[in-house]
């Protein structure tokens, strides 16, 4: 069994077109890392002085760490009013919340775009004490995730679709399934390798810009609350959480969401006589639901909008049995159940295929 996945394995990545969409994941991957990554970092001091790339982090992180902790309504005001003077915010001129610390942009965003607001205004109580600190790689981090997972999505599409219909193109599917272990070892193999190379996909992905990004950014900042996202993606999450549990989440949702759209392409496969059929329709089932307004815990359910990540940590707590339970977990257990029922029933049918 093992011999057999290995072997296809590796017919799923010695594809040309598979190893064309690799390198156009590397490329894109790069690409996204230099136009955001830390070479382009700029800020400026409180003395005026703009400082770019790793001087502009290390100031960035120093800075953040003047007013790390529980964020109050007292520390938003110093950050608003006290923390540059008036000289070098005329300095920078427009260009100004620009060049400041996230930190600062932050609350000016949050807090003081449209009217003053206190904490009681913006956070409700689930989301506990909200600790402030340094997080921009795990904000950059995230954020790479979110674009890179949609992009290994449709690589993971070009790589399983042909898995069976290729078969059915070729009229191998007559010498595999009238085989000894055709219907048993050697479809179980394929499956097999259909979702170890998913899974693949999805962990060089998050261990490659985790190198990339917080070797550049550094660790500090995993007990910082993700509510203070700059971005304003996480300012809604409804619970207490953490940039190190969000990014251990993360993974497991990005994680699910690629075996289960693996399942589902192996599915469509199997149901595929051509790989061209296999792969429109597998990727107009992971793509054209994006483009339609479904209701929440319905995308928690499907791999694009898993990839999103909040949309599944946006939903708030069910009740069940007396406890709370978050609908991360339920997403998840739904998908691996799913991703294990599309396993079977692509191994129905392509075994239940009638050969001549």
């Amino acid at each position: 069994m093992v011999q057999l996945t290995r072997y296809e394995l590796r017919k799923i990545i010695g594809k040309k077109m598979v190893w064309f969409m690799l390198i156009f994941m590397a490329f894109f991957n790069l690409l996204a890392y230099f136009k955001m990554g830390a070479a382009r970092e700029k800020v400026i001091t409180t003395e005026g002085e703009i400082l770019e790339g790793t001087e502009a982090i290390r100031y960035m992180q120093e800075f953040d760490r003047r007013y790390q902790g529980e964020l109050t309504d007292e520390k938003a005001e110093e950050l608003h009013d006290k923390a540059y003077s008036k000289e070098a915010a005329e300095k920078a001129g427009k260009y100004f919340y620009n060049l400041c610390p996230d930190i600062i942009q932050y609350v000016d965003n949050r807090f003081y775009r449209e009217k003053g607001m206190t904490t009681a205004d913006v956070f409700t109580p689930e989301m506990g004490k909200i600790q402030l600190g340094y997080h921009k790689g795990y904000t950059l981090l995230l954020f790479q995730g979110i674009n890179m997972m949609l992009v290994a999505g449709c690589v993971i599409v070009t790589a399983i679709a042909p898995v069976f219909s290729e078969e059915y193109a070729k009229g191998t599917d007559a010498l595999i399934l009238t085989a000894r272990y055709g219907k048993t070892l050697l479809v179980r193999a394929k499956i097999a390798a259909a979702f170890i190379f998913g899974a693949l996909i999805c962990m060089s992905v998050v261990g490659v810009n985790g190198i990339l990004f917080l070797s550049a950014y550094g660790t500090e900042g995993w007990d910082t609350s993700v509510q203070v996202d700059i971005t304003g993606r996480n300012w809604t999450v409804p619970y207490e959480m953490n940039y190190g549990e969000m990014l251990g989440y993360a993974v497991l949702i990005w994680l699910a969401a690629c075996l289960l759209l693996t399942g589902m392409t192996l599915l469509i496969s199997a149901c595929c006589r051509t790989s061209f059929a296999a792969v429109v329709l597998a990727a107009a089932c992971f793509v054209v639901p994006v483009w339609f307004s479904i209701p929440q815990w319905v995308q928690a359910m499907m791999p694009a909008y898993q990839m999103q990540v909040t949309t599944v940590l946006g939903l708030t707590s069910v009740s069940a049995f007396g406890q709370k339970i978050m609908p991360l977990w339920i997403a998840i257990g739904i998908s691996a159940t799913a991703m294990i029922a599309f396993g079977i029933a692509a191994k129905k049918k392509f075994a239940g295929w009638q050969v001549g």
